[in-house]
């Protein structure tokens, strides 16, 4: 999977079903030396500490927690931290 940038559309998958989301912030996680923080908008009832997948256009799956929920209307800013690994082929945008 490659690192997303802004703006770019997500689908995660979590007990609530499929949403579609949309990056707005990528952040070196200070937690973990390969991890990074995805801030994103979405619909759905998100948790602190659910875990949830990124599903990637090729329809595989990288594991996610959510660290923070903001709700804002019907959408919610939401902020998810994954370790992405790279393939060979692929570099960081």
């Amino acid at each position: 999977m490659q690192k997303p940038n802004i703006d770019d559309n997500l689908t995660l998958l979590g007990d609530f079903g499929k949403t579609e989301a949309i990056c707005v912030d990528v952040l070196d996680n200070p937690a973990t030396e390969e991890g990074i923080l995805l801030k994103v908008m979405a619909r759905g009832s998100f948790e602190q500490g659910e875990q949830v997948w990124i599903v990637d256009r090729d329809r595989s799956k990288v594991g996610a927690t959510v660290e923070k929920v903001l709700k804002q209307t019907i959408d919610s800013k939401v902020t998810l931290s994954t370790v992405l690994y790279l393939s060979h082929n692929q570099t960081e945008s």
